[in-house]
């Protein structure tokens, strides 16, 4: 069998072997394309749509559930007659409100974004709230400084009086500090960035740690301090910097509302059947009013005290507690009972250091 191959075949060939790598090339770029579309249209952390012409083509889970109860196609329709972007509000169910953004990529593809306006208007009356609070906490500590700063001005040569202002100088200066220290740590444990840094070790050793560090103060105050460890504790894969900072602040926590011959006491038990293990600080202080509960991991919080005492510390020691136990796989709960004291309890999954 004789098979003839001349110019003409060469030419088909190299042709075929052109139009060949020219689809491979276009598949592969439309391929890459779809990809960058669905990690941007996935980037939102709000309900967000693809259109190609008057059809979606691309959604993240809240737009795909959205979508499902909205009509959008007339706001993207107006978006391509007009050639602009176009924002809109939109009724949704059960009264909720939508502001509907239809933004042009192309001829042909307009990207719509949908943001729940009562959503944005608890957001923006809670970051209100939370700068007024933190303005005033913060306002209290340098007001006290101005006044007794002053005072040592006026009357340099009055040493009694002055060595009283100083100490008051000196306690207002250390809240601002721990103030601004407990928002920086807030906010870096909130950012998208935060990472822990995981290595294994022994809990409990931790928890012995802390009572050492505050047992003198503890002694000071007159309030028993105790530790009971169970046996056969596996340790944990966790972040040892973070937990001791949990553990310090419940400790410091329970110090602040324990009386004068009151005892606080720190247990660890191991729940195989969770793989975590179970820590509780326990004190018998004044407690916690029964209408504060829902509150006390809120930020800024600060529960009401007995017989009128002042409330102490910036309100932030418990949300960032509960903040790292729950970066770590764990929950936070409190118990609590006016005149009874306040348990904190708190679950930490073993990681892979119990393996």
């Amino acid at each position: 069998m004789i098979i003839y191959f001349g110019l003409p075949e060469l030419g088909g060939l190299v042709l075929l072997l052109v139009l060949s790598t020219s689809i491979a090339v276009m598949l592969r770029a439309r391929s890459r394309r779809i990809a960058e579309q669905r990690r941007l249209v996935n980037a939102f952390p709000y309900p967000a749509l693809l259109f190609h012409g008057p059809r979606v083509a691309l959604a993240n889970s809240e737009g795909e559930n959205l979508a499902k109860h909205l009509d959008l196609q007339a706001l993207v329709s107006e978006s391509i007659q007009r050639g602009q972007n176009v924002v809109r509000t939109v009724p949704a169910v059960e009264g909720q409100a939508f502001q509907a953004r239809a933004i042009r990529l192309g001829d042909t593809e307009t990207l719509v974004l949908m943001e729940d306006l009562a959503s944005a208007q608890r957001q923006q009356a809670f970051y209100r709230s939370f700068i007024q609070n933190v303005s005033h906490e913060l306002k209290t500590p340098l007001t006290v400084i101005q006044g007794h700063a002053a005072k040592v001005g006026d009357a340099p040569d009055d040493r009694h009086g002055n060595a009283g202002s100083i100490r008051i100088i000196s306690e207002e200066a250390k809240r601002l500090t721990a103030l601004v220290d407990n928002l920086l740590t807030l906010a870096t444990i909130e950012s998208p960035a935060f990472n822990l840094e995981r290595s294994p070790f022994h809990f409990g050793a931790l928890l012995e740690e802390c009572i050492l560090q505050l047992s003198e103060l503890a002694e000071e105050r007159r309030i028993g301090l105790s530790l009971n460890v169970a046996s056969g504790i596996p340790r944990v894969q966790a972040d040892r910097s973070r937990l001791k900072q949990v553990v310090l602040n419940l400790l410091d926590n329970a110090l602040k509302y324990t009386p004068p011959g009151g005892t606080i006491t720190v247990g660890l038990e191991d729940d195989p059947k969770a793989s975590a293990l179970a820590c509780v600080v326990q004190d018998t202080g004044e407690g916690i009013p029964g209408e504060d509960l829902p509150y006390i991991f809120d930020k800024l919080y600060r529960a009401r005290r007995l017989r009128g005492k002042p409330v102490e510390g910036s309100g932030l020691g418990l949300t960032i507690a509960q903040q790292i136990i729950r970066a770590h796989g764990g929950e936070i709960r409190v118990a609590s009972e006016l005149g009874k004291g306040a348990a904190f309890t708190f679950s930490l999954p073993y990681g892979k250091a119990a393996a």
